[in-house]
């Protein structure tokens, strides 16, 4: 047992786990979505350049930090490069990217190295080009069949260019392919939900991503809906669109394993699997994270401070060995597989603390337990209401 919950992860070897996934956050975007908060800029006012030299030089920060902190960094099994839109670079600068990274930390046979794309009318060399360099896995950003609905939400690509892209990609051999879908939006209806889902499915996309709306501060739909939330679907009819979906995926044959994520068998997402289980992974890039060595490493939202300062100027938090322990619970009950007191007991060395805590989500029908497998997962009720559950372990 250990003398204080407030020890750091990197004391506790039972939890010391090799660095094997990359994020790289590629902030560029022609136009900003309505709902969008993650940090992007115009490509038109940047030197692709700057920020190939940026990257170059916080990897190589990030290796010397790494290597003098006696940790393991092993060939890369996970890599992800998002945004933003990845295919707004030039072609010539993701081949650089790429072979950097290969260069200076190696590609694992068993690579996962998916690139995001918008399926716009532009940005298809880019998308050959990382396809060329090793990348296997491609993220669409689909999000709606219907062409007002894109429109409204503020995308520049239409139902046919999504079609166009997605044949590109599926021409050059590339298999796995997830498509991101959301509900709740403005003016949209539980037909027409299905029907973008259905779609999909005909299509044979195996792995698919599902988001709600969310009205993030700062963000023009905030500003637009906020204060007029009849605008939106309903709470009720919100949630009818998610359990329908999941309802419509499990009869397709596609297995939920994450709040917001169902695949055909073999096709999750073994990069977004490594986040939900806590494990360490670099972030190169403004806004980028990195979460290794028991800190959480959050790079600026600003591409000149960045450039100017890579590395150097991320902000750090340290996380305590509790810490760790509250956001793995929190982070299984995200995961169909829920939470496993023997797998906690096996990555932490310890009985997990957390019997208060589960009691009172057992007595409010938040969460179950199967004495057979000795799991606790979410309930129906959970699913509706899973911030109360994630809230118990912050």
């Amino acid at each position: 047992m250990f003398n204080s919950f407030t020890e750091s992860k990197q004391n506790n070897p039972n939890i010391t786990d090799s660095i094997e996934s990359l994020y790289i956050h590629v902030p560029f975007c022609t136009k900003k979505c309505g709902y969008c908060d993650f940090y992007s800029i115009s490509p038109k006012v940047v030197d692709f350049s700057v920020f190939y030299k940026g990257l170059q030089t916080e990897l190589d920060a990030t290796l010397s930090d790494i290597k003098q902190n006696n940790l393991e960094l092993n060939k890369l099994k996970t890599l992800y490069i998002g945004g933003g839109t990845p295919s707004a670079l030039p072609h010539d600068v993701m081949t650089s990217i790429t072979n950097l990274i290969q260069r200076e930390i190696g590609f694992a046979q068993d690579l996962e190295f998916t690139v995001e794309i918008n399926p716009e009318p532009i940005g298809h060399d880019t998308v050959l080009a990382a396809i060329e360099a090793g990348a296997n896995r491609v993220s669409i950003g689909y999000q709606a069949k219907q062409d007002s609905l894109l429109q409204t939400i503020g995308r520049l690509h239409t139902f046919a260019d999504f079609l166009i892209a997605l044949n590109l990609i599926r021409t050059t051999g590339i298999k796995n392919i997830s498509c991101d879908l959301m509900f709740g939006l403005p003016d949209q209806t539980l037909n027409d939900v299905l029907e973008s889902a259905e779609q999909l499915i005909e299509l044979e996309i195996p792995h698919i991503s599902f988001y709600s709306l969310i009205l993030e501060k700062g963000t023009l739909f905030y500003k637009k809906y906020a204060r007029y939330p009849e605008l939106l679907p309903s709470d009720d009819l919100e949630r009818r669109m998610y359990r329908d979906l999941l309802e419509l995926f499990e009869r397709y044959q596609y297995q939920y394993y994450e709040l917001s994520s169902t695949a055909k068998s073999g096709f999750y997402s073994r990069h977004n699997y490594n986040y939900w289980s806590t494990k360490p992974y670099l972030g190169l890039g403004p806004s980028a994270h990195s979460y290794y060595n028991g800190i959480r490493r959050g790079n600026v939202r600003s591409f000149k401070e960045w450039s100017d300062n890579p590395f150097i100027s991320a902000e750090l938090e340290p996380v305590s060995f509790f810490q760790s322990m509250q956001e793995y619970a929190m982070l299984a009950f995200r995961l169909a597989e829920g939470f496993s007191p023997d797998k906690f007991r096996k990555r932490f060395g310890i009985e997990q603390p957390f019997d208060a805590e589960l009691e009172r989500l057992l007595n409010k029908d938040l969460i179950s337990y199967n004495s057979n497998t000795e799991i606790y997962h979410l309930t129906e009720k959970g699913l509706d209401f899973a911030n109360q559950v994630f809230i118990e372990f912050v």
